[in-house]
């Protein structure tokens, strides 16, 4: 979430490619709030928020502008309570299979500016952001920048495998964001890693053998992601990952202790690079 402001998505492999089976809820064994709390309140509204904008979005990527499928379901539904009053849920719009851009929308509760949308490009190509038809965000930048995960091992040959080795590789990975959102100074908070993938994915024709999100987060909150994928053909298959922000404030990945990516804080105006956020319209009731 923006600094002024789980379950996982699982996926089965096939014969032919992995499919999703299921999507990141409310947390398992979470007490849920009662019908007619405050926050049984807040939440119906904030899902009925975002239910009424999704369908105004279209997302294009590359010169012949084609369309993103939106995963009709969140692989991460979220809230941040230590920091803000607040409810999200986290799509996914994909080609082929692989995540091209992430689209957070939430609503806090307790700030001025109200219903929020926050999107990164995945693409590695340039992107379009469509609102009810008029361009609302046009990135002619890649979105994430691959790069070969250090020390590697070479992709496994089962998915079961190659879900073990994603997540090693996660897990030498480590985010630290500096947070303003109590502190006006700045606050140092190490992040925490969802040890599962949000989404997992495959896309043959586009030479991922094999490939996956992971979150890292505040509460379930993601503030940043990590993508991982198995990228190449034949024996030239190389753990390749990326880094992308869900926070406008100042944010330092590591990989074993070496840094390995920074982002400076952001403006919250510009809407031409690969993160941007804006608020939107709440539909009436």
């Amino acid at each position: 979430m923006i600094a002024r402001s789980s379950a996982s998505a699982v996926v089965g492999v096939g014969a032919a490619a992995l499919a999703l089976l299921a999507y990141a809820g409310a947390a398992a064994g979470e007490d849920q709030p009662k019908p007619d709390s405050r926050e049984a309140l807040e939440l119906r509204e904030t899902k009925r928020l975002i239910q009424a904008e999704l369908p105004r979005w279209r997302f294009e990527v590359g010169a012949d502008r084609t369309a993103l499928v939106l995963e009709p379901k969140p692989v991460l539904r979220w809230t941040n309570p230590a920091t803000c009053r607040v409810n999200g849920d986290l799509y996914v719009w994909t080609l082929n299979g692989r995540p091209e851009a992430v689209m957070s929308l939430y609503k806090d509760w307790r700030r001025a500016w109200g219903f929020t949308g926050e999107f990164h490009s995945l693409s590695l190509v340039n992107l379009v952001g469509r609102r009810e038809g008029a361009a609302a965000w046009k990135c002619d930048q890649p979105g994430v920048e691959l790069r070969e995960v250090p020390d590697g091992p070479a992709p496994a040959d089962t998915p079961v495998r190659r879900l073990r080795q994603m997540r090693d590789i996660a897990a030498d990975f480590s985010v630290v964001l500096i947070d303003h959102r109590r502190n006006t100074d700045g606050e140092r908070q190490a992040l925490r890693l969802l040890t599962s993938p949000v989404y997992r994915y495959q896309n043959p024709g586009g030479g991922v053998a094999d490939g996956a999100i992971f979150a890292y987060v505040v509460g379930t909150d993601p503030e940043a992601l990590l993508i991982v994928e198995a990228l190449g053909k034949g024996n030239e298959i190389r753990w390749q990952y990326a880094l992308a922000r869900l926070n406008g404030d100042q944010l330092a990945a590591y990989h074993k202790e070496r840094e390995v990516w920074r982002t400076d804080r952001t403006n919250y105006k510009d809407r031409d690079q690969p993160y941007v956020v804006m608020s939107l319209p709440e539909a009436p009731k």
